[in-house]
């Protein structure tokens, strides 16, 4: 264990304080970005027998998916919980998102992001959007509803109207990995997004290789996301400045 800071000289206290600060701004380039798995939790590519991806369900899956949770790491280094659950039947859903994160150096939380965001889904269609971000210091509120002409997106900077078949950055179906524009679920901004590519990956699931559908994109996420034949979302990776956020799992 460390000792506290009321055991160090004041040389020591100085010296964790510059180490808090930095520990900070690193923590802040690598999750600004937002938070999605890495090479060293999943199968080589080259294992997969090919670069072709497996099937890919269409816009919406023929029914819910199960809940998933992921554990966060940065580096080996465990940082929170990503978890998405789903109430409802596929013509009338609910898709609540919820993220905690929190960076800790010598004790001390250096860097926090806390995330809860509710989409409701109405015939094939995003009919309502709630979410709340604590992001270190501030504070994000998003709120949208569908409208005759669009779907309507209220944000810290205004109003937007985003095209009908909108859909938010939650990853929790391969089509928003498809999609050229999303919302982006704290800022609630509209943004574009690019496809680079796809490909397959085998990716462990209690204790067995499960071969997904890997999509690499840029935009609201830089990284990739992985899912199942399924449509199960079942890894993802992003990757800012150089630091590579850790989606695993959890079983």
């Amino acid at each position: 264990m460390f000792p506290s800071l009321r055991d160090q000289t004041a040389a020591g206290r100085e010296r964790e304080r510059d180490l808090a600060a930095l520990s900070r701004r690193q923590a802040l380039r690598g999750l600004a970005g937002g938070v999605l798995a890495t090479g060293t939790l999943l199968l080589p590519a080259a294992a997969c027998g090919g670069a072709t991806a497996a099937p890919v369900p269409s816009r919406l899956p023929a029914s819910l998916p199960p809940a998933v949770r992921f554990d966060v790491l940065r580096g080996n280094d465990p940082i929170g919980s990503h978890q998405v659950d789903f109430q409802g039947s596929i013509n009338d859903f609910s898709v609540r998102t919820r993220i905690d994160i929190a960076v800790r150096l010598l004790g001390v939380t250096v860097f926090v992001f806390r995330h809860d965001s509710t989409e409701h889904w109405r015939e094939g269609r995003l009919h309502t959007f709630e979410s709340k971000t604590t992001d270190d210091d501030s504070e994000f509120f998003v709120s949208g509803h569908a409208t005759v002409d669009g779907f309507s997106v209220t944000h810290r900077k205004g109003t937007e109207l985003a095209p009908a078949d909108i859909m938010v950055a939650s990853y929790w179906t391969p089509s928003i990995a498809r999609q050229t524009q999303l919302i982006d679920p704290q800022r609630g901004r509209v943004k574009p997004q690019q496809l680079l590519g796809t490909d397959t990956l085998k990716v462990p699931v209690a204790g067995k290789p499960v071969e997904t559908s890997r999509y690499e994109v840029t935009g609201v996420t830089e990284g990739w996301v992985a899912y199942d034949a399924s449509g199960r979302w079942l890894a993802a990776m992003v990757r800012k400045k150089g630091t590579d956020i850790v989606y695993r799992l959890h079983e």
